[in-house]
């Protein structure tokens, strides 16, 4: 196990290196007026992106260790030899305040420790349904293609391409544990835009440790979510586009519009609303429309890879395509009635309390004491609705607070009117920390000792709660880490269908096998597999309607094994004495069977 842990570790470290060199000609495109510590936050998080792209476009060519390492060379020999390595020296220091420094510190520190822990969940983890498939299954065939049946992993995709490079070199840990620093950009560039808001380094410190224990950030940011890094591209751009003046800064806040649109979808809406609060009311509108002209081209110049590969491969840039266009595309693998179940669950996933007025003007309220109702795992403390309100009136009159703050509110509008899912609202988040630390240091200053004494009282109720639920999540993953026979148990309890999966793991015999269950997550198959019934009832074969249908093709498939589940979805699927299959082996609700007479090799 230690051995896997030393690997995980440093592979992320070998990426880390790589992702300073992919970004450290970024500096040159920012303003004068950045600091030491914003251009290096901004090279890392655009580092980040432009590594996942040119693994990407690699990839689909040719993905295995040797590319992947001559990638990360490049990247590892640019960090060293390259004109910006001086940002990595250590002639500068951040002034660190203790309490909320050590906060943020021990959460940093549990979610690279949980990390480390087997990747472990059902068909409802993300991590185990589609972040981490793509990179396991793309590593196992040394080339990037759509998987047929599994359409999330079709989605924008650039913290995937990064998860395939630690997975190649680091193993399954690699991946989680590579949130303890992701998230830490997220803080970093929190910290960059509260200092640019007029705030202490002290305060800055308080911005990160409330943003680090909110659990509605934290759920984004772990077990291979990608919500956190979505945000940090979303942030960056926003604190390049505030300061914005010259074309070399709106290509670098094209280029983290364009990472963003290359990991979310929701990136192609916060383009035009993005731009056009960073280019209104300019002076000079010719130069205005210019500079947004740049902007665009840049953004799509670099997200254009990702849609264009879902253009060749599926028939559609946006995959799935909106239900109300699937019937006039011709989509691969994914049935019009499929699409239309898919966005219908999402839509009544994403409702909230409803998307009316009172609705949202009644959202602080909500997302502070019911954000479970958002698809949330967990609140986002007291602090934010008490003293955020107070931020904003203490620093309006400040150009760029001002700004800020508008573009927050229309950030949460834009989410409001689309899928209310409270991970997706980390920038939102994140923003409103700033604002809540100022209103905490003006109620301190208005109030006598009573007040501060209440101020601190709900900030430390925030914390705690945070921290509360944040432990009570990833304790256990830390206990399976130190402990091998908590990790025996971590892995008995949370793989699905365990047994068979280690059956069809560890038999030599086993060559390729059939996955029957839609709910079986592919991801814990090592060996090869054929999944002809997605999810979300994917189709990867037109004339494969049935389970009868699958089975009268084993042999074309060349299929050595079958593995047949009873679960939430469907009972046993092979019919009694079905010929050419022999039982080998059965637990409970799971049984695996052996093809007789076919071909695997």
């Amino acid at each position: 196990m230690w051995l896997a842990v030393l690997k995980a570790i440093g592979a992320n470290l070998a990426l880390i290196t790589a992702v300073f060199g992919f970004g450290s000609w970024i500096p040159r495109l920012l303003p004068e007026s950045f600091s030491r510590f914003t251009r290096l936050v901004c090279a890392m998080i655009g580092g980040f992106g432009l590594l996942g792209l040119t693994i990407f476009l690699v990839g689909h060519v040719a993905l295995n260790r040797w590319t992947l390492g001559a990638i990360l060379a490049i990247g590892a020999c640019v960090a060293f030899f390259g004109q910006q390595k001086s940002l990595m020296t250590p002639r500068w220091s951040v002034p660190v305040a203790r309490l909320p420094a050590a906060i943020v510190l021990t959460v940093l520190a549990l979610t690279a420790l949980a990390g480390l822990a087997e990747p472990v969940g059902n068909w409802g983890n993300d991590g185990v349904a589609y972040h981490l498939v793509g990179p396991k299954v793309w590593t196992r065939n040394g080339i990037i293609r759509p998987i047929a049946d599994n359409m999330n992993t079709s989605y924008p995709c650039l913290g995937e391409m990064v998860f395939t490079a630690l997975w190649a070199f680091g193993g399954d840990r690699a991946p989680g544990f590579s949130a303890a620093w992701t998230l830490a950009l997220l803080l970093a560039i929190a910290a960059a835009l509260a200092r640019r808001c007029g705030m202490s380094a002290r305060g800055s410190w308080w911005v990160a440790a409330l943003v680090v224990t909110m659990p509605a950030v934290y759920s984004g940011s772990h077990w291979t979510f990608v919500d956190a890094i979505y945000a940090s591209f979303i942030l960056a751009a926003i604190r390049v586009g505030l300061d914005a003046a010259e074309k070399e800064h709106f290509v670098a806040f094209g280029f983290f519009l364009g990472l963003a649109m290359a990991q979310k979808y929701p990136g192609l809406l916060a383009l035009p609303l993005l731009i056009f609060c960073v280019l209104w009311r300019r002076s000079d509108q010719t130069r205005a429309m210019r500079n947004a002209l740049t902007t665009v081209v840049v953004a799509f110049v670099v997200a254009a890879p990702i849609y264009l590969k879902n253009w060749i491969f599926l028939g559609t840039p946006l995959y799935p395509p909106p239900a109300s266009m699937a019937k006039l595309l011709h989509v691969k693998y994914f049935p019009t009635d499929a699409i239309s179940e898919f966005y219908k669950y999402n839509i009544e996933r994403g409702k909230g309390h409803g998307r009316g007025l009172m609705h949202f003007f009644t959202l602080p309220f909500n997302l502070t004491y019911h954000t479970a109702d958002f698809s949330g795992a967990g609140g986002i403390g007291l602090a934010l609705l008490a003293f955020g309100p107070l931020g904003v009136l203490l620093k309006w009159r400040e150009s760029f607070v001002r700004r800020l703050a508008i573009i927050a509110v229309l950030l949460l509008a834009l989410w409001f009117a689309t899928m209310q899912e409270s991970r997706y609202l980390i920038h939102f988040y994140t923003l409103s920390a700033i604002f809540a630390v100022f209103g905490w240091q003006l109620a301190v200053e208005l109030t006598g000792r009573r007040g501060r004494l209440l101020c601190a009282t709900v900030v430390a109720l925030s914390l705690a709660y945070g921290a509360y639920m944040i432990g009570k999540v990833q304790v256990p993953g830390v206990y399976s880490v130190l402990s091998p026979k908590q990790g025996l148990l971590w892995h008995r309890n949370g793989v699905a269908f365990v047994e068979s999966m280690d059956y069809v793991n560890h038999d030599p015999e086993v060559t390729r096998v059939l996955l029957l269950d839609r709910s079986v997550p592919a991801y814990y198959s090592d060996k090869s597999y054929v999944k002809p019934f997605g999810q979300w009832g994917e189709r990867p074969f037109a004339d494969v309607n049935t389970t009868l249908d699958a089975l009268a093709r084993l042999k074309e498939w060349r299929i050595s094994h079958v593995l047949d589940v009873e679960s939430t979805v469907a009972g046993y699927q092979v019919p009694p004495n079905y010929p050419d299959l022999e039982l080998v082996f059965e637990a409970s609700g799971q049984r695996v069977f052996k093809v007789i007479g076919t071909t695997n090799r």
